[in-house]
């Protein structure tokens, strides 16, 4: 017999496996508990390997479905650009946008973007999504998971094509009741003496700090290191130490302990739209890049 898995089976391991749970996953999938139990009962009986394993009351995947899991993700994906498609088909008019930005982009650029791009085409879908890493994004760019991608890290791949939007630069974000967060700049050497949470030692933000700090002959009092700029600045408004992000992360300052301010050192980077080089922006994605630079200056 040939043990073939369905796409709703597919679909139900995978949701089981993300929500943690029969009941959760049977939320998602707006069915009874039961049904999920016994078509689980049915595809282990089908593929004839246990796929799940009790530990503590809770279900855990057998190394059986841990196997399967990455095909089953990209079976996933899959799915879910041929429903893009379909709508993109069925409105001809307004098809699906699928656009993702890095992390310190999705606080402020990306959901006012994304604001005004759906006030001129109302009848377009809006998916969007945030990766840490350019090889995250350019995984889903060169899959077609997303049309573009605006990222203020650089986005050196050769098949990947870069369009520059803005110039930016990073800020300092300092606790309010320090002398420095009162100041109308604030110079490395001054911040050197400060605690300091940095935004990734090995990611873009974090080296380009540190290394302006090794050109100017200093070592920042590192205590801390954290992947986005949100998280910085969410751990530097309890008062533990200072941080230096992008100001796109803080062009709303939202924390309510914290104060923005510029670094006399100039530390610039630029935001991009990027897309793959054998997939040609589409149209839908020409329409978002246009809301995008009438919202940011061009750069030169």
């Amino acid at each position: 017999m040939t043990r073939k898995l369905n796409f709703k089976q597919i679909e139900m391991l995978w949701t089981v496996v993300t929500a943690g749970s029969i009941s959760a996953a049977a939320k998602q999938l707006d069915v009874t508990q039961p049904a999920i139990s016994r078509m689980l009962a049915q595809t282990e009986a089908h593929v004839g390997v246990e796929l799940f394993e009790r530990v503590r009351g809770r279900l855990r995947p057998t190394k059986a479905l841990n196997d399967l899991l990455p095909e089953i993700e990209r079976a996933q994906k899959a799915l879910q650009r041929v429903n893009d498609m379909t709508r993109a088909i069925a409105d001809s008019r307004g098809g699906v946008l699928k656009v993702a930005s890095n992390p310190s982009l999705s606080t402020h650029v990306m959901p006012r973007a994304l604001a005004a791009f759906r006030a001129r085409h109302p009848e377009t879908f809006l998916r969007f999504q945030t990766e840490t890493t350019i090889q995250e994004i350019a995984e889903k760019l060169l899959s077609g998971e997303v049309d573009a991608a605006v990222l203020t890290i650089p986005a050196e791949h050769p098949f990947l094509s870069s369009q520059a939007i803005c110039a930016g630069r990073l800020v300092a974000v300092i606790p309010a009741d320090q002398p420095l967060a009162r100041q109308r700049a604030v110079s490395l050497r001054a911040l050197a003496a400060l605690p300091q949470i940095v935004v990734g030692e090995r990611l873009h933000f974090g080296m380009l700090a540190a290394n302006a700090f090794a050109r100017a002959g200093l070592s920042p009092r590192v205590f801390a290191d954290v992947p986005t700029s949100h998280l910085a600045c969410a751990m530097a408004n309890t008062g533990v130490g200072y941080a230096i992000v992008d100001e796109f992360s803080v062009m709303e300052n939202i924390w309510p302990n914290l104060c923005v301010v510029p670094l006399e050192e100039e530390l610039s980077l630029r935001m991009l739209l990027v897309h793959a080089v054998d997939r040609p922006l589409s149209e839908v994605a020409k329409r978002f890049a246009q809301v995008l630079r009438g919202l940011y200056r061009t750069a030169d």
